[in-house]
């Protein structure tokens, strides 16, 4: 999701794709190292390697999020950023909202 689709979405039969391979990765190198080990964490097929939500909770991707009033600023800069240039064909606005309710799309009023 964090690429705009989810994994495997343009492959038949989801269920088996899941079950018989590795854990779906990022395909674009843009990411940083803690966002990709944080998804990582949370993908482990291993039930006994893959961490709880009390660990995932203390991994550094969440423990060292900036104040949630620069997150905003960060997100209303990017959207009027994003509304002032064409948009690319299959391109979308993604969110990521860190502990937040998203119930509508004006979220910075």
């Amino acid at each position: 999701m964090a690429e705009g689709k989810t994994p495997y979405a343009d492959q038949e039969l989801v269920s088996d794709l899941i079950i018989n391979n590795d854990s779906p990765r990022l395909i674009s190198r843009t990411w940083s190292q803690t966002f990709v080990s944080f998804l990582e964490s949370c993908l482990e097929k291993d039930p006994s390697r893959r961490w709880s939500a009390e660990e995932l909770l203390q991994h550094p991707f969440i423990t060292e999020l900036p104040p949630a009033k620069t997150i905003r600023a960060e997100i209303e800069e990017h959207l009027r950023a994003v509304q002032n240039r064409p948009a690319k064909q299959g391109e979308g606005i993604h969110y990521i909202c860190y502990g937040c309710t998203v119930t509508s799309l004006n979220l910075l009023k």
